[in-house]
């Protein structure tokens, strides 16, 4: 209901519905997209100031009401656009990329990877190593203590922190490339959900119309029964194609419930939001399927193993030295029977057990899968595209040859057979046929539609330009 008393009785009518679609109670029809449409809102604006103009017109000493109607006038859209929050396409894709968990969570990833990578470039892997010992001699006649302090440091040889800041960067890389990948593929189910969510509307928009006029029908009927010029089973027909209306309106509404519910999971909205979608389902997209397949060999999956392979490498290299020995330089000071003494040290490890062979062979296993892999995905993403651009040029030409040869026609052959129907030149079972005829030809063309536009989101997801 709107908020506003004042100016739907200036108006001489109001709205109720929910999210996505409402009913005008003056004049009975859906066609008032009342739910944050902005050229609803304007003409809610224009007709305000009309109604004040003759208010000013007809008495000036009304001036309170012409006050109350401008204020109504100038505040009722930003109102009304609070109520309902319509999401266009475009918008819909902006939020999911600022908002959606599944997002953020990956851009999460990214920074603890950058974490390692801070790690990574410490410029010593073991800290100052700080040695004090003291204690007497047990001699006799002697009282004295000796004491000791020293100090070492160890050193890697071989480049092996070259090779862990070189693995941690490429684990940061596959980050961000993962991150860039979640986006892609989330993009892809809000841009499914918003059409799925569009043609929902629209198809409830279809059921109510076929129920408005069913139960006209069946009103008819129960007229002429009364005055017993028709049979009663024909009442019952009427009844019963009545209720297989309302019963396709509700599946109508359960699916754009469902839709919606997606959108609002996906976009990380709170259940007690209002939203509504706005979109042309009839408007197909255009793509050159050289460009497309020339950007799908960036795309973020792909890049994401080029990272991996790159860290497999660099731990190859890891493994490599630890061939190297590790040298240590240390010098001690200290008392011994009574003399002062200072010496310097140099100590290096064997590697004659341990030579990094794990690091060497996990890597070398590792890098050969994911070349593997890698090549693989670049030829597969090639089909993927032209498999998903030719699935998209056949919904498209599905969808026109039904709005060409199917569904101009329709309109027209209702009013022919309601006209017919009342002449007595066609029984009620022929009505309802071409009626039930004339709606699963519209619930197709809107499903042909839909699919086009699934197509569409699917082909820019797979070649990358969803991102």
């Amino acid at each position: 209901m709107c908020t506003f008393p004042a100016l739907q009785r200036a108006l001489g009518f109001s709205f109720e519905g929910n999210a996505g679609s409402e009913r005008c109670r003056g004049c009975g029809s859906y066609e008032h997209q009342f739910a944050g449409s902005e050229s609803t809102l304007a003409a809610v604006s224009n007709e305000s100031s009309r109604v004040v103009e003759k208010v000013v017109a007809r008495s000036s000493m009304r001036h309170g009401m012409i006050v109350i109607a401008l204020v109504v006038g100038a505040f009722a859209p930003q109102a009304l656009l609070a109520q309902n929050q319509v999401l266009t396409y475009e918008q819909a894709l902006d939020r999911a990329r600022r908002r959606a968990p599944l997002i953020l969570a990956a851009q999460d990833r990214i920074h603890e990877a950058r974490g390692r990578l801070l790690g990574a470039k410490v410029l010593l892997r073991e800290n100052p190593l700080l040695e004090m010992s003291a204690g007497p001699r047990y001699r006799e006649g002697s009282d004295l203590i000796d004491a000791e302090i020293g100090m070492s440091q160890s050193f890697e040889l071989g480049g092996r922190r070259r090779s862990r800041i070189a693995a941690a960067q490429a684990d940061v890389d596959r980050e961000t490339a993962n991150s860039k990948n979640t986006a892609r593929q989330l993009l892809r189910d809000v841009a499914t959900a918003f059409w799925q969510a569009v043609a929902a509307g629209e198809q409830v928009r279809l059921a109510r119309n076929a129920d408005k006029v069913a139960n006209e029908l069946s009103e008819s009927m129960r007229k002429r029964y009364e005055a017993g010029d028709t049979t009663v089973l024909d009442l019952n027909v009427a009844r019963t194609a009545a209720a297989r209306t309302r019963v396709q309106l509700r599946e109508a509404e359960a699916e754009q419930v469902r839709a919606l519910g997606e959108i609002r999971i996906f976009l990380g909205m709170d259940v007690a939001t209002p939203l509504a979608v706005e979109g042309n389902l009839a408007q197909p997209g255009h793509y050159d399927l050289d460009q497309l397949t020339a950007g799908a060999v960036r795309r973020p999956d792909l890049e994401a193993t080029a990272a991996e392979l790159r860290q497999a490498e660099a731990e190859i290299q890891l493994g490599r030295g630890f061939a190297w020995p590790d040298v240590g330089l240390g010098f001690r000071y200290g008392r011994d029977e009574g003399s002062t003494i200072a010496r310097g040290g140099l100590t290096f490890t064997l590697p004659v057990f341990s030579r990094g062979q794990e690091l060497r062979a996990t890597g070398a296993s590792r890098a050969t899968r994911l070349r593997r892999e890698l090549e693989a995905g670049r030829l597969a993403v090639v089909n993927e595209v032209k498999t998903a651009f030719e699935t998209q040029e056949r919904r498209v030409e599905a969808a026109e040859e039904l709005r060409q040869n199917g569904v101009q026609a329709l309109d027209e052959n209702e009013t022919l057979a309601l006209r017919s129907f009342e002449e007595g030149e066609i029984n009620l079972m022929d009505l309802l046929l071409i009626r039930r005829d004339s709606f699963e030809t519209r619930l197709l063309y809107l499903g042909q539609l839909l699919e086009a536009k699934v197509a569409a989101a699917d082909l820019e997801a797979r070649a990358g330009v969803l991102k």
